[in-house]
This record gives structure tokens, sequence and C-alpha cells, in this order.
């Protein structure tokens, strides 16, 4: 029988050992890496099983993997363990410079370009802050930061919610996404570049619903010949031939440049997709976070003044 969750009371030092575990998938490395003899640290691992009711692990010939539960519980101690470490980082960030780590969430085109230059500028200026980054598309960095499994997320249609402290960085504008052979024009109206067969992320994508709306407002439809969720699957099918798709410019830029893809900018209505920085509103007095933020606002404008994000 399981027991009673809510009873539960686990020391820091067994989550930790837990965490260890399960990254390095063998109770014989993450020994070596915790520097503790592998018979105690079997013991905690039995026992953090034990006062769950149910088993983290499963053992493998090769060592050990997450169940299900494991999985669950993995993605809770990274939280918890991150709220300790800024915890700290809060009673003592008056008296040091800023530390700790910020896991930042950015989707695949904001990421390409910010991420070296903040890495670079955070080591030199902050190198008690460490950086860990997380890529994914808007709508899942909004659950991951509500969550509390990151500390920032650059993302478009920031939620608004009292709990969420959104900056605007810019606004993105959309293009109509070609083949290298098509005909440069100088600009295309959506009518036209709704009708054209597009390869198009799914419904749920945040970019999908903006482009649907404003088709949607002009009684179309988009004309989506393929549904791909993953922004460099669907640089290449454009690339060879198999439809257009609207994008914004950022996301391009390099295949622009070399030459392999064609970029045209819609207009009739122009569409604009504003990009933010957002943060939870109990996250905002940390140190480390606050000079993250701004180093991010200065990347963001010097990309636009120089003209490579636009």
């Amino acid at each position: 029988m399981r027991r009673n969750v809510r009873e539960w009371q686990p020391e820091l030092r067994t989550l930790r050992y837990f965490v260890c575990v399960a990254e390095e998938k063998s109770i014989t490395r993450a020994a070596e890496r915790l520097m503790v003899a592998q018979p105690a640290l079997s013991r905690q691992i039995a026992k953090l099983e034990d006062d769950l009711g149910l088993s983290v692990f499963a053992r493998t010939s090769r060592g050990v993997e997450l169940t299900e539960e494991g999985g669950i519980l993995l993605v809770r101690c990274y939280a918890i363990l991150e709220q300790i470490s800024q915890a700290h980082h809060d009673v003592t960030a008056h008296v040091e410079e800023p530390r700790g780590v910020v896991v930042l969430g950015m989707p695949p085109t904001p990421g390409e370009f910010i991420a070296p230059l903040l890495l670079t500028s955070v080591k030199e200026q902050y190198p008690e802050i460490e950086l860990r980054f997380i890529e994914g598309f808007s709508r899942e960095l909004e659950g991951k930061l509500a969550r509390g499994e990151i500390g920032i997320a650059v993302m478009h249609n920031p939620p608004e919610k009292e709990e969420i402290v959104s900056k605007p960085l810019l606004t993105d504008r959309l293009y109509l996404i070609s083949p290298p052979e098509t005909h440069l024009r100088k600009s295309i109206q959506l009518s036209e570049a709704a009708s054209l067969p597009l390869v198009m992320p799914s419904r749920q994508n945040f970019l999908r619903t903006l482009v649907d709306r404003h088709v949607s407002d002009m009684k179309m439809e988009l004309n989506v010949t393929q549904h791909v969720d993953g922004l460099w699957h669907l640089k290449s099918l454009v690339r060879h031939g198999h439809g257009h798709s609207i994008l914004t410019y950022g996301a391009v830029i390099s295949e622009v440049q070399q030459g392999t893809l064609t970029a045209v900018p819609i207009t009739d209505p122009v569409i604009n997709w504003p990009l933010a920085i957002a943060t939870k509103a109990d996250q905002q007095k940390k140190r480390a976070i606050q000079v993250v933020e701004l180093a991010i606002q200065d990347i963001t404008k010097k990309l636009v003044s120089e003209g490579i994000w636009k």
C-alpha cells in the first residue's frame, strides 16, 4: 500500500542523491561523483522509495532508469533545489556579487541570436552566475515558467497573469519564406501569401495562432499542405521546394544571407509579433535575475540597432 505522500518529509541530501543517480543512470557512478560509499547511497535511494511507497528507478543490466514516477519527481527536485539555491542567494545578495544558477528558456530563433552573446557577457561581468539554457516554443516555456522550472523566459505572447511580469524586447514582423529560386518581390499581401501551398506549425503553436487569426479576419483560411512542429525541419522542406512558410526574418537570416531561402515582408495587413522577457513576480528581486534580464535587453537593442534583427 502506498504511504500518504503528504506526510513525506525528505532531507535535501536525499533529493540531491536522487538527482545525481538519475543523471548518472548508475548508483556506482553517482557514488563516485558524490564521494559517498555505494552501500550508503543505495540505502538512501531504498529509503526514498520506501517513504514514497513506489519505485523511482527501474534496475537494468546497465544501471538504473527512471520510472514514470521517477521522471516526475526529478522535474520537481530540480525546481526545489533551484529554489533552495535562490533562497540562499536572496539572503546574501546584499553583501555579495550576483551569483547562482539562472535557467533561461528561449525559442530557437531568439536563442540563436541571444544565447552566445549573453553567455559571453555574463561570464565576463558576473562570473558567479551560472547560466543554463532550455530551448522551447513560447507555449511550452509559459508552462515551465509557471512551474518554476525556468527563471526567465524570452517568449512571444507572454501570459497576462498577476504572477508573471513581462517587459517588451522588440516587435518581430512576419515574412513569407520561399525556396531560393522564387522571384523576389518587395512585399506580398497576406491574402496572396495565405493562398500559396504552406508548410506551417500545427494550430497550437503561437505563431500559427497569430497568422490564423489575421487570415480568419479576412474570411480566408491558410492553404496548409504540410504541418511541421520543428523549425529546422520546416525550413528544410521549404528549401527543397515543398512549399512556402510564414516566419520571422530572424528565423531565416542565415539562410537568406547564404541564398538558400528568400524572405519577403507580408503587407495588407502587416503582422507584428511582440517578443518579451518574462519572469515570475516573486523572482523579480533576485539580483542574478535582474542582471541577466538587463543583459538580454542590452543585447537585443544592439542586434536591432545593427540591423541584424528586424
